[in-house]
């Protein structure tokens, strides 16, 4: 029985290895854009107050939502953002 965990530990040690180290490609499907070029400055910013924090509302820093269609049918996509305290933003 000791002599198979110790097998199991090891392959899970492998397993680990190698899998974080693949994460270290620099082939990439997304990179990051700055709101500058986008053109997109929205921030869903939470204030936490005695009855607004993570302890009283488990889910205040899950956000929103975003939603993305071609919501004023000009055959663009538009981006639909959603604020927990302020306001929906649609780009």
């Amino acid at each position: 029985m000791k002599r198979l965990g110790g097998r199991l530990t090891g392959c899970l040690f492998l397993i680990g290895y190698f899998g974080l180290s693949s994460c270290k490609n620099s082939n990439t499907l997304f990179q990051p854009i700055s709101s500058e070029h986008s053109g997109i400055h929205f921030n869903n910013r939470i204030t936490e107050t005695d009855s607004i924090n993570v302890l009283d509302l488990s889910n205040v820093y899950n956000g929103g939502g975003v939603g993305i269609g071609d919501f004023n049918r000009d055959g663009l996509q538009d981006i639909y953002f959603t604020g927990n305290q302020v306001s929906n933003k649609l780009y």
